[in-house]
């Protein structure tokens, strides 16, 4: 039963993505956010119906089941490590190439901070916050490079992977408040509600993650994995990388968006890897708690 919940949110999710792409391209203004004709209603209450699906897969999930993200009797992470390899590369080189900009003045600054100016104070602590971002992405980036050799070798590195991990997990708590700030809020504005749930989903995920790989005896880690692993899914790889790109096509967004937008979305792809990994779990039974 399990099974087939995952599976089924797995398809709703990629549906519901390709029917907000059909919606952005024809229905959405590009420059307003605001869609063209029709309700935001059901667009809303579909993503809440995708939430309840998620929620209830995650369910399924018996309490103390192992995560299936390291068994003993197979490769490490063996569904999703291959794509920690993308997830390293796009972290990184957003990492790079906003550090680069800060410290050589090359152009590929958002326009986000167009206005950033009108308040001295708020600028610098824009400015701090947009460093350390960039900054902890490369952090992440290095440490998805070493969590994909240590699962291909089967050697842990050590504890203080751990450590590591969790210094790096904060830039998506960074990312989800900078979120918050950049966008303007509206609820007749789906684009900006898109980024900030697939900062937060993210973070949710990765959180989760590194509860599954350092502290998998937690009797809720499987469950946790299998349901921050699909709401990331949904969000950061079936909502916010189409339409990151299609923002890039309307010239609203810049190449260093959709290079993070394209590392948001492996980390999606993560995270439907590791839910699959807890739902084809063979050695515990089916059912709830």
């Amino acid at each position: 039963m399990k099974r087939i919940y995952c599976t089924s949110a797995l398809i709703l999710s990629l549906l519901l993505g390709a029917a907000r792409a059909v919606d952005l391209i024809w229905n959405t203004d590009a420059e307003t956010g605001f869609l063209r004709s029709g309700s935001i209603l059901p667009r809303y209450l579909l993503m809440l119906l995708c939430v309840l699906l998620i929620l209830l897969a995650a369910r399924c999930i018996p309490l103390g089941q192992p995560c299936g993200v390291r068994p003993k009797s197979a490769a490490w992470m063996r569904k999703s490590n291959f794509l920690l390899i993308p997830l390293a590369f796009c972290s990184e080189l957003y990492g790079l190439l906003f550090l680069l900009n800060r410290f050589f003045g090359l152009p590929i600054q958002g326009t986000a901070s167009r206005h950033a100016m009108d308040n001295l104070t708020l600028y610098y602590l824009r400015q701090f916050a947009d460093g350390a971002r960039a900054a902890l992405f490369v952090v992440f980036g290095v440490w998805c490079l070493l969590l994909f050799f240590e699962n291909l070798t089967r050697m842990p590195c050590g504890r203080w992977m751990l450590t590591l991990g969790t210094l790096s997990s904060t830039v998506f708590y960074l990312q989800t408040v900078l979120r918050f700030i950049e966008r303007p809020s509206s609820l007749y504005r789906i684009i900006p509600a898109v980024d900030i749930l697939a900062a937060l989903t993210a973070l949710l995920f990765v959180t989760a993650l590194l509860r599954a790989l350092y502290l998998p005896d937690s009797p809720h880690a499987a469950r946790v994995l299998c349901r921050s692993g699909l709401l990331a899914f949904f969000f950061c790889t079936c909502l916010a990388l189409p339409q990151t790109l299609w923002q890039y096509a309307m010239q609203t967004e810049t190449t260093v968006s959709l290079i993070l937008a394209a590392g948001f979305g492996c980390l999606g792809l993560v995270g439907a890897a590791c839910a699959g990994s807890a739902a084809n779990w063979p050695g515990a039974s089916e059912g709830t708690d």
